[in-house]
Formats: C-alpha cells, sequence, structure tokens
C-alpha cells in the first residue's frame, strides 16, 4: 500500500475546502473526525479521567470494540470550536486516527494530524447525575448517555432481529455480552429524568430508543406498551408536550396515534437505514421480511398524519450503502439513491437525515473501507439543500442535539 504523506488529512481538508467553497470547515473537520478516528494521549487520557469530564465505563449502545488498554472511564463527545461536537469510538482501532492531547501547563486539548495541531477542541461536560442512584439502588449512568444538550436512553437492550441472526449487517449494537436487565424499569427512567432536570439549562430534549421486540397482536404491541410506559413515566415531571423523540421501528398509523393520544412526545424517527430498496433488502434482512422496504415508506409518510409535518424523522447510515458485495459501488449512484428517497420524504413533511457509518469488526459486513471524504460532502450538501426547499429544519437533531448528522449541521450556515 502507498504510504500517506505526513498531515493527510490536513490536504484533504483543505483541497475540499477549495472545491467546495460554501463547505463548513467544522463540519469538513466532523466527517474527517468520525471517518478517520481519534486515540487518546496519556496526557488527554488522564485529564478526562477526572470527574469534571469523565462519562461512562461502557459505550451506550451494547458495542463490542477492540480494546488494548480500556480506559478507567470512555470520554463524552468532542466539543469543535463552532459549538457543534463529534462521538468519536474510542475504543476502536483505527489505522491512521487523529491524536488528541492535552497540555496541563496551558490547560487545553489540541486535535493533532501527524504531530502538526489542527485545531484546539474541547470535551463535553459530564452530567450532574452520573455517579447517583435511582431509588431501586440503579446507577443512572446504566440507564442515560448525554449530548450536550439531549439526554438519550436505550430502553430495550436487545433485538430480536440479532437473535434470529437477520440483525442489519452494519449493525454492532448489543454486542458486547450484557446480561443485566433487558427493559428498563420506567420508575428508574422517571427518576433519571428527574434528576437530570434538576441540572438547569443543560438538557433541551430528550431521546428513547431500543433493540427491536415484535411480539404481540397487532405486531409490536408490547414495545409500543413498553415505551408508552417509559414516556408516562417521564411526562409525570412536565407540564405538556416536551421536546421529545422516540426511535423506534415504523409502526402501524393506529400504534402511532395510541403513543401519541398516551404520551407527550412530539416527534417520531423509524430509521429506513439505507435508502436504496435492493441494498436494503440485502443489509437489512430482519427489517425486510417482517416490515418491508415499502412498507416501511409508507408507514412513513402515514406517521406525518399523527405527528405532523417536520416532526417525523428518518436516518440512514451514510456509507454502508457503498460496503461489501452487494453495496453500490458507484459513488454517483449512491448519492442519487439518497437524493431520491430524501426528496420523495421531504414532499411528504419527512425530515431525511444521514448518519455517518463507522465500521466495526463485530458487525456482519466487518472492519471494511469507507467510501472518501468527497462522498460525505457531496451527501451533506445534497441532503441540506433538498430539506432546505421544502422548509424542512431538523431541530431534533441538530448541532445541539445529535453529533452524527453533518447534514444538519449545515442548517447554522443558512442563516449567514
Amino acid at each position: 500500500m502507498q504510504q500517506e504523506m505526513p498531515c493527510f488529512k490536513s490536504q484533504e481538508m483543505e483541497q475540499l475546502l477549495k472545491k467546495y467553497p460554501d463547505m463548513s470547515p467544522y463540519v469538513l473537520l466532523k466527517i474527517s473526525l468520525i471517518r478517520y478516528g481519534a486515540i487518546l494521549t496519556k496526557s488527554a487520557e488522564t485529564r478526562l479521567m477526572e470527574k469534571d469530564l469523565s462519562f461512562n465505563t461502557e459505550e451506550a449502545f451494547g458495542i463490542q470494540f477492540q480494546k488494548e488498554r480500556k480506559p478507567c472511564v470512555m470520554p463524552g463527545p468532542i466539543l469543535l470550536r463552532d459549538s457543534s461536537f463529534v462521538y468519536i469510538n474510542w475504543g476502536e482501532t483505527y489505522r491512521n486516527p487523529y491524536v488528541v492531547d492535552y497540555d496541563p501547563k496551558e490547560q487545553k486539548f489540541t486535535l493533532l494530524d501527524d504531530g502538526t495541531v489542527v485545531d484546539e477542541i474541547g470535551f463535553v461536560l459530564r452530567p450532574s447525575f452520573f455517579g447517583k442512584k435511582t431509588r431501586r439502588g440503579i446507577p443512572m449512568e446504566e440507564i442515560a448517555d448525554a449530548r450536550p444538550q439531549k439526554l438519550v436512553m436505550t430502553t430495550y437492550r436487545k433485538c430480536i432481529f440479532r437473535e434470529m441472526n437477520q440483525q442489519c449487517k452494519f449493525c454492532a449494537f448489543f454486542t458486547n455480552g450484557y446480561d443485566g436487565e433487558i427493559a428498563v424499569n420506567p420508575e428508574d427512567i422517571g427518576d433519571v429524568v428527574a434528576e437530570a432536570l434538576r441540572e438547569s439549562g443543560r438538557f433541551s430534549e430528550i431521546q428513547l430508543s431500543g433493540g427491536t421486540d415484535l411480539s404481540g397482536k397487532p405486531q409490536f404491541e408490547n414495545e409500543v406498551n413498553r415505551y408508552i410506559a417509559d414516556w408516562q413515566a417521564i411526562g409525570r415531571h412536565m407540564s405538556g408536550r416536551f421536546p421529545s423523540q422516540l426511535m423506534a421501528p415504523a409502526y402501524p398509523k393506529e400504534l402511532l396515534r395510541r403513543i401519541y393520544d398516551n404520551t407527550q412526545i412530539t416527534s417520531y424517527s423509524p430509521d429506513l437505514e439505507i435508502a436504496d430498496k435492493r441494498v436494503f433488502e440485502k443489509y437489512c434482512p430482519g427489517k425486510d421480511r417482517y416490515i418491508g422496504y415499502d412498507n416501511w415508506i409508507r408507514r412513513l409518510v402515514g406517521a406525518v398524519d399523527v405527528f405532523g409535518a417536520g416532526n417525523v424523522y428518518t436516518q440512514v447510515v451514510a456509507g454502508a450503502e457503498m460496503a461489501g458485495p452487494d453495496g453500490i459501488h458507484d459513488m454517483e449512484e449512491a448519492l442519487e439513491s439518497n437524493f431520491r428517497v430524501c426528496e420523495m420524504l421531504a414532499k411528504n413533511g419527512v425530515i431525511f437525515l444521514s448518519m455517518i457509518w463507522r465500521p466495526h469488526r463485530a458487525e456482519d459486513l466487518g472492519y471494511v473501507e469507507m467510501p472518501p471524504m468527497e462522498y460525505y460532502v457531496k451527501l451533506a450538501k445534497g441532503l441540506h439543500e433538498i430539506r432546505t426547499s421544502y422548509g424542512l429544519h431538523a431541530e431534533d437533531d441538530d448541532y445541539k442535539h445529535c453529533g452524527d448528522h453533518a447534514d444538519s449541521d449545515l442548517e447554522r450556515t443558512d442563516y449567514l
């Protein structure tokens, strides 16, 4: 393999900014960080173990990482200087990562590319509810993760598709051998929310998600009943509807109405994962068999009747559609597949987002090469332009609430 030039990541970003001068340099840095990854120097790791910055002992979604040396805790998201943030898979093994260093004398973190400083960065502060327990004695950080302004809870910790060996081929969730309670107790969820709200101004949205449970008649009934109980436990600490998102499968409309009428939530995100129908069928076998691509699209559009235009979301794992033997191997064809579905959904009031996919060895696809940086630049710009043309703005997944969507980060440039 040809050896890469020193600081090649910085050079690559410079070239892309020249080619796409309207691209935000911070969005470009976010894409580059997710694509190439980052590792910590000993000095940075030591600083991140201190109480104001230390987060959790385990990754929030049960992903099994390859770890040469497990730190005492995992850091929170990286903060860039434009106030956007980036999630890094700290336990992963990277080929050409950035390096995060900390200078104790200057008391600042820097991001390095081959020893050269790229920028000064920060880290999201540890939430105050970490280290506390619910009334039932459950550590609160086992129940909730924190983005800068979003409280995130995975309330069902297994996926029936993985048990059936029909999991999505790009998914590494629930692979770390977790053997605790599968369904989080609503009483514990309520306790976490009550404590989190004591940190005034910290959180402006709550999100629930979990693995898929098909059981019940109609299909998904047991899962929906659990989510209703979870949201009702949260709602006891709220007055009226509050900024919130349920990330769950594509439910039939009658179940959606049950959720909406019995909770105070405001948005819903059944993630399509792959925009291209042929690749969806190959890489999402459980979703395809038990719901189906066309039915997923119909339910997305139908959900707008319940939640309203701009309050129904879906996302794709951008880059997975180009991976492996069954992927789309032409960049322009892959882009078009995403743009076509984004526009069709935007016409119907659905917000289509891309989450930058990071390969993992625990996935069925394995640790494969990601698409080039330019693919993610074109995708982010194209999706942003389509949504904006239909007056849609991703307020539930903007730069304050989710660190995965480069395309929604671009919405900040609409006001320049």
